[in-house]
């Protein structure tokens, strides 16, 4: 089952913002990042507990952004790069908004992305020095 990371869908929108000053970006950066200020507060609790505050005031936004984004999409071009930043998300909606029903998953896999790369480049890095050594 995939969950998807709320930083690869907020980088999209704030590249726009932070670019190309476009102010649908800028205020879809503004709502995820309440989600993620309600991430940082229940860091550290249980799955339980988290799944209790996320069902609580992170269901209401994501049902808020969705429709909001929705809205949004309407009132662009297809062409537009707003909108493609809205279809990346809303094309992955159920995987983006997987954590509210799961208290064990995080809302962003970048945590879990940098451990995966640490582990490669040191494994790779071992293996390439062990052929270097018996060659």
């Amino acid at each position: 089952m995939e969950a998807a990371c709320w930083a690869h869908g907020r980088r999209k929108f704030f590249d726009l913002a932070r670019l190309s000053k476009a102010p649908i970006a800028a205020e879809a950066v503004k709502r995820v990042d309440v989600l993620f200020a309600i991430e940082r507060e229940i860091n550290g609790l249980t799955a339980q507990e988290r799944l209790r505050v996320r069902q609580e005031r992170s269901r209401p936004l994501i049902v808020e952004l969705e429709a909001w984004l929705r809205e949004q999409r309407a009132k662009l071009s297809r062409n537009n790069d707003t909108t493609k930043a809205i279809n990346y998300c809303l094309s992955r909606w159920d995987a983006f908004s997987r954590f509210i029903d799961d208290g064990r998953l995080c809302m962003s896999t970048d945590g879990v992305e940098k451990l995966s790369r640490q582990f490669m480049t040191t494994f790779f890095g071992f293996s390439f020095q062990a052929a270097t050594i018996r060659s």
